[in-house]
């Protein structure tokens, strides 16, 4: 604090000493002006009075007139000879000429009485040796002025000491791993706004950490699964067992562990802040009895399509290949967790398009909704292949439609069982016609 406090503190003096120092020479420079023509004017109408007193009398008792007059002057004034002051040759000229001439190291101002080798002289002028001097009082007047700065300096630097000090406890708990630490400063604080940010960040590494947990525990609870499967079945094999039913289940263990790397795979692409997708106009209704019809290959339900969208031959834009992971996902979810029946939706609306998928199976509870959507995440509690799945098919579908700067929702579907929601952005066109 003493530090910082010095510091700004010393840029402050500083800067005030220099700004006084530059207004006051401006100051002066203005007042010495307006003063000069003031003095002036005095000293001509002072001259005058001088000379009309004395024009009249004799030269010889002009100092005793002069000594008479100085009682009702404004000014001292005295008479002098020609040669009384040390004079450069153009203020000679200009005396002997009847100019009036100031003589600034002495402050006075001298005037040749016409026809003579006299001359009158006007001061020396108090006031302007006091703007020349620099008095201790006034000295005494401008450190004050630099101590009183002090106060309001200390005043505004505390309370932002203290904040610093506050977020630098907070950041290093955070270094140490403390993830939950959270910044707390008043809202008028000058550092409210990089409190709030500290704070954003801390809760994204406590989710980014907490995600890496989870991913580390479900993967290793996933593959060893499989692996262990795998070890039993070797070992049946050695042990003499017939091998045909246990290459085939070995082919299917391996299948899995290549179906959940394919997974992480996935994830990990999508997995980032600014994820770039290579979208380009798709005739989704052509695109969509594709998707069906493979799924419909794999199985024995086949989803029915109701079309919402205006026009014959209706265009919409998005990345096919991350699209078409998307909906695979959501209609294998749908048979495996949702009964007999699923239903495609495809509509569009200022500007979003709106991809339904229902099923008539047992729903999805409204509190369980946004956790499915979440890595790792599943409505079971068990992780039995055949029911939990990895995890990630939902949260795939989450980050995909993030990538399309659109969104997955879960809801209730006009079914019975679960609708999710693929809904992005994008332009309607019917052909070569934009409907936006």
């Amino acid at each position: 604090m003493r530090q910082l406090f010095l510091r700004f503190y010393l840029t402050v003096v500083v800067c005030f000493l220099a700004s006084s120092l530059v207004i006051g020479a401006l100051y002066k420079n203005l007042l010495e002006r307006s003063n000069e023509h003031y003095l002036s004017d005095i000293f001509k109408t002072t001259i005058s009075v001088i000379e009309s007193a004395l024009g009249d009398l004799p030269s010889s008792i002009w100092h005793d007139e002069v000594k008479r007059l100085k009682n009702k002057l404004p000014l001292p004034v005295e008479i002098e000879t020609l040669s009384t002051y040390t004079l450069s040759p153009a203020n000679q000229q200009a005396l002997v000429n009847g100019d009036i001439i100031f003589l600034q190291n002495q402050d006075v101002y001298l005037h040749r009485i016409p026809d003579t080798g006299l001359m009158v002289v006007l001061g020396p002028v108090p006031y302007l040796q006091r703007l020349d001097n620099f008095a201790w009082a006034d000295l005494v007047a401008l450190l004050l002025m630099c101590a009183a700065l002090g106060l309001p300096t200390w005043l505004w630097l505390r309370p932002l000491w203290r904040d610093l000090q506050h977020m630098a406890r907070q950041s290093r708990q955070l270094g140490e791993g403390d993830f939950s630490t959270r910044v707390i400063l008043h809202e008028g604080s000058t550092l409210n706004s990089l409190g709030v940010t500290f704070n954003r960040m801390a809760h994204d590494v406590e989710e980014l950490t907490a995600s890496r947990k989870a991913l580390i525990d479900a993967v290793s609870h996933d593959l060893r699964t499989p692996l262990a499967r795998l070890r039993y079945r070797l070992e049946a094999i050695k042990n003499g067992a017939e091998s045909g039913q246990q290459i085939i289940a070995i082919e299917r263990d391996l299948g899995q562990i290549d179906e959940l790397i394919e997974e992480w795979l996935t994830m990990s692409t999508l997995d980032k802040p600014h994820l770039n997708l290579e979208t380009q106009p798709i005739e989704i209704l052509p695109w969509l009895k594709r998707q069906i019809s493979e799924f419909s290959s794999q199985g024995n339900i086949t989803p029915d399509l109701i079309n919402l969208l205006p026009g014959k031959t209706p265009f919409l834009e998005a990345d096919s290949h991350y699209l078409t992971r998307a909906l695979a996902n959501l209609m294998g979810n749908a048979r495996r967790y949702g009964g007999t029946e699923i239903v495609l939706t495809i509509e569009w609306e200022n500007g979003i398009a709106k991809l339904h998928v229902d099923d008539n199976g047992q729903g999805i509870p409204e509190s369980e909704r946004q956790r499915l959507l979440q890595p790792f995440e599943r409505l079971e509690v068990s992780r039995n292949r055949q029911t939990g799945g990895f995890g990630l098919g939902l949260a795939i579908v989450s980050m995909i439609m993030r990538g399309h700067k659109g969104a997955a929702l879960i809801n209730d579907a006009p079914l019975g069982g679960a609708r999710v929601t693929l809904c992005w952005p994008t332009p309607l066109k019917d052909g070569r016609l934009a409907l936006k």
